[in-house]
């Protein structure tokens, strides 16, 4: 079994859950080939990008060009590219070519999609793949989707939380009604996911999907216990000479509530709390969140570190009395669906403060394993973290605990097990039908109606 693994961008800094679902995968016995549609822009990167095993194929005219760079002769390149992928495929699969082409055509805007497939198309052939799985909903779904309608090789996807959200509800339900199976990563996007494929409207953040025979499984993104293994310590705030630490940890968007955090510490500070707050990561609130902690006079206690790799982040929880990430939903719906992050924390003993926004119910119990605040509320934000600075006991209690929580259910091992058996079952699944199509012609490997009923799901 030979199994495709698209990503948009490999490796990525802010991505560590799937380079560690990677790892794990590779550790677990599954042979991988990661697609990137990606050239990494970043310098920076995690040391155990060097641990992967798996071929990394950039997608070359994928990747624009920079301005500098485009020469006549390199665009030419590009165009003689497209047009070598072109009729790899029409002489491989002319008529599902000719199908997904025609339907092509009539969607402009999917343009960059197709070009991208493509280029898919012809490595799924020439690889001899039997499954295509991808990571997020949006670009890398539909690109692998159409390379699946290029190719005829099966495709699933996992979906996250901003990829779900801010997708077309028609497109998401048409992705997943031609996909063999979805993966994501907390049961209030499944059922969200479920509610979209059935053509429901969404339910409010409470309440329950529809039950479904729809192939939408959840597999939490899990974490190496054996990195994440933090000792029960001493609360370093217990030392005299020592502040306590509040950490955080995210990119610095709206949809995790940075500017909240500040503001609840403008409170302690303002109720008299001395406390050292790290704000690690980096985005586009960056010079926001600077603004907001000059304007509140926060300079010598709330600090913006900047990003950093997991090994340095480790060595940040170490040095953590307490976790906060107030996640919100925004005005367009975006939202978290299970912070990687908290589950870190929680991993290394470190109480948490989070809101209820999503899945994150899901991971923190209130006041069992930690404390959730309601979201876009600093004062309500500002008294869970007091208590949790006044009172040492219930921060270990509520470490001990978080700690426990994530052994029971958030374990990198037992979570990309789920992972690596659908893969294998989708794999095993259509051995036979590859080998079906590849060895009696093209035209085998046609499905009857029209490209509109396979957009519908009539599979």
């Amino acid at each position: 079994m030979k199994v495709a693994y698209l990503l948009k961008t490999f490796p990525k800094l802010s991505e560590t859950f799937i380079l560690n679902e990677i790892l794990e995968l590779e550790r677990q016995g599954l042979e991988l080939h990661i697609f990137s549609l990606r050239e990494p822009s970043e310098t920076k990167m995690h040391a155990a990008v060097a641990e992967v095993r798996a071929r990394v194929t950039h997608l070359r005219y994928v990747t624009p060009v920079p301005a500098l760079h485009r020469i006549p002769l390199e665009r030419y390149a590009q165009r003689l590219q497209r047009s070598g992928d072109r009729w790899f495929i029409f002489f491989r699969r002319p008529i599902r070519y000719l199908r997904t082409s025609l339907f092509q055509a009539r969607h402009a805007g999917r343009k960059r999609y197709f070009e991208q497939a493509l280029g898919l198309a012809r490595e799924l052939l020439r690889g001899g793949f039997t499954h295509l799985h991808a990571h997020f909903a949006n670009e890398p779904t539909s690109v692998a989707k159409l390379a699946h309608h290029l190719t005829g090789c099966p495709f699933s996807f996992t979906a996250h939380a901003k990829d779900i959200y801010l997708t077309d509800r028609d497109d998401l339900a048409g992705k997943i009604a031609v996909a063999e199976f979805v993966i994501t990563c907390t049961g209030f996007n499944r059922n969200y996911l479920a509610e979209v494929a059935s053509g429901n409207p969404p339910r409010s953040a409470t309440g329950h999907g529809p039950v479904l025979h729809r192939p939408i499984h959840v597999c939490y993104h899990g974490v190496d216990l054996s990195r994440f293994s933090g000792e029960v310590k001493e609360s370093r705030a217990s030392s005299a000479s020592e502040l306590p630490v509040i950490l955080s940890v995210g990119r610095f968007c709206e949809k995790k509530g940075f500017p909240y955090l500040i503001q609840a510490c403008h409170r302690l500070k303002q109720k008299g709390r001395s406390f050292v707050c790290r704000i690690v990561g980096f985005g586009p609130l960056q010079q926001e969140l600077e603004e907001l902690v000059a304007t509140l006079q926060l300079q010598d206690c709330v600090f913006l570190a900047g990003k950093m790799t997991q090994d340095k982040l480790i060595h940040e929880y170490r040095q953590a009395d307490l976790f906060v990430l107030p996640c919100l939903v925004t005005d367009d719906g975006d939202r978290d669906g299970i912070p990687n992050v908290l589950v870190e924390a929680m991993a290394m003993r470190i109480p948490v403060v989070s809101t209820p926004v999503s899945g994150i119910g899901e991971l923190v119990d209130h006041m069992e394993n930690g404390l959730l605040a309601p979201e876009k509320d600093s004062e309500a934000l500002a008294a869970a973290m007091e208590t949790l600075l006044e009172d040492p006991h219930l921060r270990r209690r509520l470490g001990a605990n978080g700690r426990q929580k994530v052994m029971e259910g958030f374990s990198l091992d037992r979570s990309t097990a789920k992972v690596r058996d659908l893969l294998w079952r989708a794999g095993a699944t259509a051995e036979p039908r590859i080998a079906h199509v590849q060895g009696t012609g093209a035209r085998t490997g046609t499905r009857t109606g029209t490209m509109e009923r396979l957009e519908a799901g009539q599979r």
